[in-house]
């Protein structure tokens, strides 16, 4: 057997290992980067989308945050069982995705909590986002055995300031949730370092 052919197999064969090595090392950080239930970054990929925002986003100081939290979940998991909670928080997740931008990172940090980064977006610009998601929400009720669930959520809203990461800003936004939730359900509420802003 000529020399020549046999090292071109073994060259295309390891080639082959190292394009086989990499779509699997590309398919594993995917996967530690998504959350395991819907299509959204997980909690740690919602970080690294924060880390690598390109350095003209963090100069930009209309960046907001929000977590989100919805309303009555334990309810659907204790009445329905967890199939359907699953089936909620797919349901939302794909509704949100439906309803901000591309260029928005969107996480399900973990249970029925979710956030959100907007670049390029105030706090008002972000009020009309998360009022159009509650009216998406109305029109398109999650089938439930014998009827239908209408999701709602809580949201804390934070801008973005320029002295501060948009970690620090998420953080800021967490608070606030918790603050809206104490409020009451569906209650949504903007953070300014000045006052805070509610809408229900």
């Amino acid at each position: 057997m000529h020399t020549g052919s046999v090292q071109t197999r073994q060259l295309l064969a390891c080639l082959q290992r190292i394009e086989g090595l990499e779509r699997a090392l590309k398919n594993a950080q995917h996967q530690l980067h998504q959350d395991g239930l819907t299509p959204l970054l997980n909690r740690r990929g919602l970080r690294r989308a924060c880390d690598h925002r390109p350095a003209s986003q963090l100069m930009e100081t209309r960046t907001c945050c929000v977590m989100l939290d919805l309303d009555n979940f334990k309810s659907i998991n204790d009445q329905h069982g967890h199939p359907v909670g699953d089936a909620a928080l797919i349901h939302f997740a794909k509704t949100l995705r439906q309803n901000v931008r591309r260029a928005d990172a969107i996480a399900h940090i973990g249970g029925d909590e979710f956030a959100l980064v907007l670049p390029n977006a105030s706090g008002v610009d972000t009020l009309g986002v998360l009022e159009r998601l509650q009216k998406a929400l109305e029109e398109s009720q999650l089938p439930v055995p014998g009827g239908s669930v209408r999701l709602r959520f809580s949201a804390g809203v934070a801008e973005r300031q320029v002295d501060e990461s948009q970690l620090e800003a998420l953080a800021r936004a967490d608070a606030t949730l918790r603050d809206a939730k104490q409020s009451g359900k569906e209650v949504v509420r903007l953070h300014m370092l000045s006052d805070t802003v509610s809408v229900v």
